[in-house]
């Protein structure tokens, strides 16, 4: 009797600590939102639906940028056609591509959002080995897995204490990550840590939505800018890189001719970003030498900020991504121009 008593005890401030844990963190709804964490296991869903995807269909790729710059209800509201969104935050979109000119018979139209840091990267980059990690998640993925995320979705959508990320975001909730803090909180431990906060939320289509926050409250965007400031003005000059640009186009141009062989088209756009973040990434991969040689090479149709009024006339709180309600309107624009210039079709019922 008594052991039932403690255990019934045992389990009533159990739950009780959860739901005051719980109360606690949806106390503060700028910070955090209960929903899917994006790591492979969502990729991977999305990933899935290139198998059936036909020539009609479009396929995004990107890093962050393009995560946060493109609505794809709003895509589909204004084309008709809901793009497949395979971009992901913090890696290069390279291995994507490859991964779905050579493991799929996909030839319809790949979206390729560029962010130069991104896109013109090596593959011993690790940043490259994370990616392919993720593209080869599919492919491997277990049944036991599979079942394991089946059962992790609801408690995901449904409890913000769930919230982290394979980022390791500064204030991502799960243990690893509560421990951590404590332990560089402690005087005299140094955090040589980027301290990048989660900035933003996702739907189940995977497009990123910028918290509200980060506009309202600019000393919080300003966190995230100064983990910018911590790398950016330490990218070497073009000088140091320029030896390995050549073959990093090449190894672009041979995939992107692959496709372009069983009739694929690709559209590559490089998204705006404020001078405070440009003048150091073109320091680094100047246009002339890098984005207009890579694009006279390939021979795709491509779209730069800088040629279009309507792609730099937003303020990036963090300089570097929109927030939700200036992604709706720049997608709309970007699709109504790719739709006037021939490079989409708008589908009519």
């Amino acid at each position: 009797m008594n052991l039932q008593k403690s255990l019934l005890i045992a389990i009533v401030l159990s739950l009780s600590g959860l739901v005051a844990w719980e109360s606690y963190w949806r106390a503060k709804p700028e910070y955090y939102k209960a929903s899917l964490e994006d790591d492979r296991y969502l990729w991977a869903k999305e990933r899935a639906k290139v198998e059936i995807a036909t020539k009609e269909d479009v396929i995004i790729i990107g890093s962050s940028r393009t995560g946060f710059n493109f609505n794809t209800h709003i895509w589909e509201a204004v084309q008709g056609v809901k793009p497949i969104n395979l971009s992901t935050d913090g890696k290069p979109p390279g291995p994507f591509l490859e991964d779905i000119v050579y493991n799929t018979s996909f030839n319809g139209t790949i979206i390729v959002g560029v962010t130069s840091l991104m896109w013109f990267s090596s593959k011993d980059n690790p940043r490259w080995s994370d990616a392919k990690k993720w593209a080869d998640h599919y492919h491997n993925q277990t049944y036991a897995q599979k079942l394991g995320y089946f059962i992790s979705k609801p408690l995901q959508r449904n409890l913000v204490m769930l919230t982290s990320s394979e980022l390791k975001f500064y204030n991502d909730l799960d243990l690893k990550s509560l421990i951590n803090t404590i332990y560089f909180d402690i005087d005299g431990r140094p955090d040589y840590r980027f301290k990048l906060p989660n900035f933003s939320s996702h739907d189940e289509d995977r497009n990123l939505i910028m918290f509200p926050i980060m506009t309202a409250n600019p000393d919080f965007a300003k966190q995230i800018q100064d983990v910018w400031n911590q790398f950016l003005p330490y990218l070497p000059d073009f000088d140091v890189v320029k030896d390995e640009i050549p073959a990093i186009i090449n190894n672009y141009l041979i995939v992107i001719n692959d496709f372009k062989a069983r009739g694929g088209n690709i559209i590559f756009i490089e998204h705006y970003a404020e001078d405070e973040w440009n003048k150091h990434s073109n320091r680094m991969l100047p246009r002339k030498e890098v984005w207009d040689r890579f694009v006279a090479a390939a021979n795709c149709p491509a779209y730069h900020f800088e040629d279009y009024e309507f792609m730099s006339k937003y303020t990036l709180p963090d300089w570097s991504h929109m927030n939700s309600e200036d992604a709706k309107s720049y997608t709309k624009d970007m699709v109504n121009q790719l739709i006037k210039d021939g490079h989409l079709t708008k589908k009519t019922n």
